[in-house]
């Protein structure tokens, strides 16, 4: 058996929690981005609402498919959390991808997409 070591004057640091958002494709990867804003002492974790969220996929998902050539092929999914059906959001989200390439709750047709419930 080893010999332990113990670690004199050791601290453990506590971690800040994180906002963070990422999207895939079968393809790539978009991101990792994360929600903050620039404070006294450097970046800080903010929470996400509807408008941090609209500015993130109109200044970073969006460009990044269009570089891709790929914005008339993807089928955009997310969850149906507040930010996400914000109606700035899901007016971005139609402007792009058509409300036939969309899967959200609260923005989706009746019936459409009910065989991937």
């Amino acid at each position: 058996m080893g010999k332990r070591e113990s670690v004199p004057n050791a601290t453990i640091a506590s971690l800040q929690s994180q906002k963070v958002w990422c999207g895939f494709t079968a393809a790539f990867i978009v991101g990792p981005f994360f929600f903050e804003e620039i404070g006294p002492s450097g970046p800080v974790t903010c929470s996400v609402n509807g408008t941090r969220y609209e500015f993130l996929l109109r200044n970073q998902l969006i460009p990044a498919l269009q570089q891709r050539g790929c914005v008339d092929s993807t089928i955009f999914m997310q969850d149906g959390s507040p930010p996400h059906i914000a109606t700035p959001v899901k007016q971005l989200l139609n402007l792009h991808f058509g409300n036939d390439r969309i899967i959200s709750r609260q923005t989706q047709q009746p019936g459409f997409h009910d065989h991937l419930i």
